[in-house]
């Protein structure tokens, strides 16, 4: 009786009723009517997600709480959503919420988290394959992969999935004895995970662990392991769930947990075995879904039928009934069985008229099953027959009428068609390739060009201050040198140390611009303090008026303090630079239709041609190699304006000199 309660606790389907809204649900709910905070409303959603656990109210919270968490690019809870709908999606073996999730995933995580993660996912799908229809080609699959990567090398988390799958696979095909290393070798395994991983493996792993412990005769094995789960499980629970997610709801797992330990009667103490059925119990009085309850009353039938002290058979029988209420909706196909062990349980307290009674009411219940299996299959075959009859019919009319449409002058068409076709894009391929070919023949010609003159210009540039830097402090040693010029020397080695930081200083911030696309962290900023401080900083020139044509109040807008300031530094000391006389002007203009502001630097210098206008703004690119710098100031300058959604160009309408003008959003 034992085993077949066993039995039955483990074939029982994973789908549960929706929970009645609670009191905490109904109490969030109005808490996110009123709070327009994106963290709040993150973590609220993450609440009613675990009060609806394991209904399709949690995947519409878990959605809102990825949509909410990802405008405010909260990385770890977009995870954490997106792990739990997976989860879910793999258990139930939903291939198109598998394939879109993973993906959204894939998109987010880290390469770290991707290492560690999508093995384990691997790992839950090949479980949900095996117990969904698919067994023979999962395990087919699986044992396909291990060849061909027999020679190959795996990392620890595929390690893990690859003992863990092929245990599954004998698991699967009951062949416990050749399961059992292959599991252990798992379990070894995910022992020197990392511990933010261990957890995860080493959960799922044990519980298959144990199983086969038990269908092997190693009882006392299974039973020390379980324990080692649950204590694991609750300390999990306390230190990361019990404060960050109060609703999250531990006892459905401690339930099968402590029930698995309830079906190893025979191998627990007598002390074990009440403080195990005492538990069981106090869970019990929380349980509100159905799938839960009946695991419940099944655990309570087990401990009454088979307990070491004094086997209470009535109350097994009053267990088994409510088992037999849930199961009529929960579980059809359990039916005979439970009224089977209610027959052997009458049969026990010699009731055999109740027990006769019975066991012929689950013989009906199993003919009935059988009879509408065998009417179902039948009602199939027969749709599949006639669908196969139609298509016979129009697949030979299908024949008959093209056999008359065909003729040589089609045969001969098609084969001149085809002809004139692959001739057709051969060309057009060997064209296109020819025209790749040459353009990438000048991209590297340019390229090679462009390279050289960074270095020319790098190696000049490096070597002027170094130079300078080396000789005035060999001439500051020099006690022949009067004491009053050696004072001059200090400055000039500092201007030259600047020159050089500031060159090795634009070199580092083009290389961490240049690695990535994405935008720049903005918050509000005053503009107008940036451009009043920066023309403040700006080295002014004899000759030359500076203007600044900006509001008296404040300007605030969305942007990046650090990263404007080097823009705008930037073009006021490429028109310092160029400008002898005349002036230099610094402003912005907003353009309240676009939703834009443009900040422009003008000045009355050389000018730039305007075939040239798009040249400037390429790396190492210097229209006087004369002049000092490095080429990169305005490659710099639009690679910080497009992170920050902005765009930069020279104005061709400005013909005194030059004019660079910045565009930004401003909302």
């Amino acid at each position: 009786m034992r085993h077949l309660l066993t039995t039955i606790f483990i074939l029982i389907s994973s789908t549960a009723l929706a929970s009645n809204l609670t009191q905490a649900a109904d109490s969030l709910l109005g808490v996110l009517k009123n709070t327009q905070s994106p963290e709040q409303r993150v973590q609220i959603y993450r609440n009613l997600a675990d009060i609806y656990s394991e209904s399709p109210e949690a995947r519409t919270y878990l959605l809102k709480m990825y949509q909410e968490a990802s405008t405010i690019n909260d990385r770890k809870s977009m995870l954490n959503a997106l792990d739990d709908i997976l989860t879910t999606g793999i258990y139930d073996y939903n291939k198109d919420t598998i394939a879109k999730y993973t993906k959204l995933f894939e998109k987010i995580a880290t390469e770290e988290e991707l290492k560690s993660l999508l093995p384990f996912y691997r790992m839950r799908t090949f479980d949900s394959r095996c117990y969904s229809g698919e067994r023979d080609k999962a395990i087919k699959e699986e044992i396909s992969s291990q060849n061909s990567k027999a020679n190959g090398k795996e990392d620890i988390y595929n390690q893990v999935v690859s003992a863990y799958n092929m245990g599954t696979s004998f698991y699967m095909s009951d062949q416990y004895a050749k399961a059992i290393p292959y599991l252990d070798k798992a379990m070894k395994l995910a022992e020197s995970l990392p511990e933010k991983d261990k957890y995860i493996y080493k959960k799922f792993i044990t519980w298959r662990v144990c199983f086969t412990y038990g269908q092997t005769g190693k009882g006392k094995e299974a039973v020390k392991i379980m324990e080692q789960l649950i204590n694991m499980v609750e300390h999990k629970y306390r230190t990361d769930y019990q404060k960050q997610r109060p609703f999250y709801n531990i006892d459905p797992y401690l339930l099968q947990y402590y029930s698995f330990l309830i079906s190893s009667l025979p191998y627990l103490t007598l002390e074990q075995e009440k403080t195990y059925w005492k538990r069981i119990q106090k869970i019990g009085k929380n349980l509100t879904n159905d799938l839960d309850k009946y695991n419940y009353y099944l655990c309570a039938n087990n401990y009454y039928s088979n307990n070491h002290t004094e086997k209470d058979y009535y109350k097994a029988i009053a267990a088994n009934d409510s088992l037999i209420k849930f199961a009529t909706t929960l579980a059809p196909l359990n039916l005979p069985g439970l009224y089977n062990i209610n027959s052997m349980t009458y049969e026990a307290v010699k009731d055999y008229q109740n027990a006769l009674k019975y066991l012929k009411i689950s013989h009906q219940i199993q003919d009935s099953l059988s009879t509408e299996a065998t009417h179902k299959q039948l009602n199939e075959l027969q749709v599949k027959y006639d669908m196969n009859a139609l298509n016979n019919e129009k697949t030979m009319l299908e024949i008959k009428n093209k056999k008359t449409m065909l003729t040589s002058l089609s045969i001969l068409l098609i084969i001149v068609v085809a002809i004139c076709t692959y001739l057709y894009f051969s060309w057009k391929k060997e064209k296109r390739m020819k025209m790749e070919l040459k353009a990438l023949h000048l991209k590297a010609q340019e390229s090679e060009k462009m390279k050289q003159s960074f270095i020319n210009s790098i190696c000049h540039e490096i070597r002027t201050p170094l130079n300078a830097i080396v000789g005035f402090s060999d001439l500051i040693m020099n006690e022949e040198i009067d004491a009053e010029m050696r004072k001059e020397f200090p400055p000039e080695i500092q201007k030259n140390t600047v020159l050089l930081t500031s060159l090795i200083n634009s070199m580092l911030e083009v290389a961490n611009l240049d690695v990535s696309e994405e935008k720049l962290p903005c918050k509000p900023i005053d503009l107008k303090n940036i451009c009043v401080h920066e023309m403040k900083q700006l080295k002014k020139k004899e000759g030359i008026e500076y203007k600044l044509e900006i509001t008296e109040e404040s300007m605030i807008i969305p942007s990046n303090a650090q990263y404007l300031t080097q823009v705008i530094e930037h073009l006021l000391s490429n028109a310092n630079k160029f400008t002898e006389k005349g002036q230099i002007t610094l402003g912005y203009r907003v353009n309240q239709s676009k939703e834009e502001i443009s900040i422009y630097v003008s000045d009355t210098g050389c000018g730039i041609p305007q075939e040239k206008h798009e040249e400037v703004f390429n790396r190492f690119s210097k229209l006087d190699t004369f002049m000092p710098g490095n080429g990169l100031g305005l490659y710099l300058c639009r690679l910080i304006t497009k992170r920050l959604a902005g765009e930069i160009k020279i104005d061709p309408a400005y013909k005194e000199g030059t004019r660079m003008i910045v565009t930004l959003p401003i909302k």
